[in-house]
């Protein structure tokens, strides 16, 4: 009766071992709600990119871009007037893309490095004055256009709650 005991107990714990080593390769990035996003940034701003260009550097993630960075207008956070933005992860379930022109940007420090706070919607392109923005704020996508300066004026409101 120990032998059995013992040898199930053993196929149980390989079973376990297992099931945790295949949903760990199979896990997918969380992709958090707006208002999550505002509130864990370090910091927002409103940015003129330049074109990105491949430049293999290292933090937690290996990113595969750099994008030179011109502060228009800070939002949360202090960021220096030029910056480079890295994107382009190496985690192919999400990676942030950070195309030429200006952009509302969301973002983290990975060591020393700026990069995107929530995958693909932490670059929003502005495009005539308008944005990619989301009807409400626990949507995980942007979903409507509106204007950059009522966007601004949602974020500050978000991060006084």
């Amino acid at each position: 009766m120990t032998k059995r005991t013992t040898g199930t107990g053993r196929t149980l714990v390989l079973a376990a071992a297992f099931l945790l080593a295949s949903s760990a390769s199979l896990a997918k990035a969380y992709h958090p709600p707006a208002r999550e996003m505002i509130k864990q940034a370090e910091f927002i701003a409103v940015v003129s990119l330049d074109e990105p260009v491949s430049q293999q550097t290292s933090g937690k993630w290996n990113y595969g871009e750099v994008s030179n960075a011109h502060l228009e207008r800070s939002v949360k956070g202090k960021l220096p007037a030029s910056f480079k933005i890295h994107g382009r992860e190496d985690f192919k379930c999400a990676q942030c893309h950070f195309p030429k022109g200006q952009n509302l940007v969301f973002l983290r420090k990975d060591k020393d490095l700026y990069v995107g706070q929530a995958w693909q919607i932490s670059c929003l392109p502005v495009h005539s004055g308008k944005v990619s923005w989301f009807s409400n704020l626990d949507l995980i996508r942007s979903d409507t256009q509106t204007n950059l300066d009522e966007c601004i004026k949602q974020i500050q409101s978000e991060l006084k709650n």
